[in-house]
């Protein structure tokens, strides 16, 4: 595929040599770049353990080819053209900005090759080029991907131009969202320092992530489909400002003739606007990002701010072990549990999204019930039982977080473990599951609480000191399913596997079960105070004995 993907490109030389790009050396630049990248694990591709990643791009292809038979279905739910191609478009385009934020933000600040590249003959120009273009293919390859059933549907209801014109515009858009990307980059680039500026994109990717995984569940409850079939969207002012009209015209225009003053307009901006926006990226702003980049790297060498504010962060932390923990070598893991679990980002886009995710399906299940309106059923929450719904979900997050603390990119560097002089891994586990249950536990249950306590008043008090006691029950119950492995201490690639067994399973099983009892015990006179003094027992004969694991116990 790479040799195919660079014959394509070589009938292009003479404009990336009218743009100022070495074509030879950016050529061998972006075969080695295909090929290294075509070998690494994407987002969306959990690799097999102990198996390696030849063809990961491909994989990912099919994947967003399923996805896009969601996405051609508007070419049957809308009777508009012009509407239909804006909202295929606006799926396509955030999709794709979502993959290249996700997938090829390394790639795109990955300075790791410079130490390599900058003593030779290359310029920046090119560099930038090659990086770019590396990003552009993929990306390209992905929107095909998802549009891949549109194509077919509009082929056979419009005919053939109809693929033409398509595929063209959708050929401009990309231009135009890796242009955005460049342009959001460098802006980041020049206001924040790199940690800063990962920990922004992190947290973009975990806000992207929850929203789509909450868009799944909430869009087919909240859009009416024969309202949605007869829609037109309108020509108004604003409607020049949205780039999915701008590409969705031209196939309006092919398709129905519409040469109207406005579908011109909007032709022509969609045409224009991305190859001005190549322009500029190639001229002026691939010359500037690596040495961007190499700025905000020596920025970061310099320690002195980091030590500080790391000095400032840990006096929480440090508070709060000396509390929670027993004894010294507890106290050493609890603190060093909480800053590898501040650090990892991959461990963050594991669990954080799973947090908003966890929120929606909790609003689903208590607003989307019963024959009533929205409002009305809103209103009506506190005469009813669904606040063990909020309290549980607390209960199903947190085995979730103790379930990934047993990943890290870095499991290599667990055999510090065995560097301390612990006679037995037991205040290893205790002190990573207190810092997990204090960290994550309180942090969101302790909302939650509040947010149930307001709605239902104090009747529901006995009923949070409940939920509160099973979610560490809950926790020691997956700590004893996944004792045998110490903290950030296997392969993060395993991560996926292992959520199939049946660890994974009860993952949410058990807490679900917990509830469920719970609910039973309301209906009991003093079931809720006797369950409290049965839970709590249990959890603090859990922790002891939780406590007690032996070297023997852990592989």
């Amino acid at each position: 595929m790479t040799d195919i993907i660079l014959k394509i490109l070589d009938i292009f030389k003479g404009f990336f040599r009218f743009l100022g790009v070495d074509y030879e050396k950016f050529r061998i630049l972006l075969w080695v770049k295909l090929t290294v990248d075509n070998r690494q694990e994407k987002s969306m591709v959990q690799r097999k353990a102990k198996k390696e990643m030849t063809n990961s791009m491909l994989r990912v292809t099919l994947i967003y080819a399923l996805m896009g038979i969601f996405v051609g279905l508007m070419l049957f739910g809308i009777q508009s053209v012009f509407t239909s191609m804006v909202f295929v478009f606006s799926m396509v385009m955030v999709m794709t900005a979502i993959a290249l934020i996700s997938d090829f933000t390394s790639v795109l600040l990955d300075t790791t090759d410079n130490a390599i590249l900058m003593p030779r003959p290359i310029d920046s120009r090119t560099m930038a080029m090659a990086r770019i273009t590396h990003i552009v293919i993929y990306i390209l390859m992905i929107t095909l991907a998802l549009t891949l059933v549109s194509i077919v549907i509009g082929t056979i209801k419009f005919g053939p131009l109809f693929t033409v014109v398509f595929i063209v515009t959708l050929f401009f858009a990309v231009l135009f969202i890796v242009f955005l990307a460049n342009v959001f980059y460098l802006f980041l680039m020049k206001i924040s320092s790199e940690d800063h500026f990962r920990d922004i994109i992190l947290y973009f990717q975990i806000f992207m992530a929850a929203f789509a995984m909450g868009s799944y569940q909430l869009m087919p409850r909240l859009i009416e489909m024969d309202a949605l079939k007869g829609f037109t969207l309108p020509i108004r002012w604003w409607t020049y400002l949205l780039p999915p009209a701008w590409m969705a015209s031209p196939i309006d225009i092919a398709v129905n003739g519409d040469f109207s003053t406005a579908k011109i307009v909007m032709s022509l901006t969609g045409l224009a606007i991305p190859i001005l926006s190549v322009y500029v990226v190639i001229k002026y702003l691939a010359p500037g990002f690596n040495q961007a980049l190499l700025h905000m790297a020596a920025a970061e060498s310099s320690t002195e701010k980091k030590l500080i504010a790391a000095q400032k962060k840990g006096k929480f932390q440090i508070f709060l072990s000396r509390i929670f923990t027993s004894n010294s070598k507890e106290r050493s893991i609890f603190q060093l549990c909480w800053k590898l679990s501040s650090r990892d980002r991959k461990f963050k886009l594991r669990t954080y999204p799973t947090f908003g995710y966890m929120l929606i399906i909790a609003f689903i299940l208590s607003i989307y019930q019963g024959d009533g309106s929205i409002l009305e059923n809103i209103q009506n929450l506190p005469s009813t039982g669904k606040y063990l719904i909020f309290l549980y979900v607390g209960c199903i997050l947190l085995p979730i977080v103790l379930f990934q603390q047993k990943f890290s990119d870095q499991h290599e560097a667990s055999w510090i473990y065995f560097a301390f002089p612990f006679a037995s891994p037991g205040d290893i586990q205790k002190g990573s599951l207190k810092a997990m249950v204090i960290k994550y536990g309180f942090s969101f249950f302790i909302p939650l609480a509040l947010f149930v306590f307001l709605v239902w008043g104090p009747r529901v008090l006995d009923d949070i000191v409940l939920a509160f006691s099973n979610m560490i029950v809950a926790s020691l119950f997956i700590g004893f399913m996944v004792r045998k492995d110490l903290p950030f201490s296997k392969k993060a690639s395993s991560a996926a596997e292992s959520q199939k067994s049946m660890t994974g399973i009860l993952l949410f099983t058990f807490p679900a079960a917990l509830g469920g009892f719970h609910y039973v015990l309301t209906q009991i006179p003093y079931g809720i105070p006797i369950a409290i003094v049965i839970s709590l027992g249990i959890s603090y004969l859990a922790l002891k004995l939780f406590g007690q694991t032996t070297w023997k116990m852990i592989s």
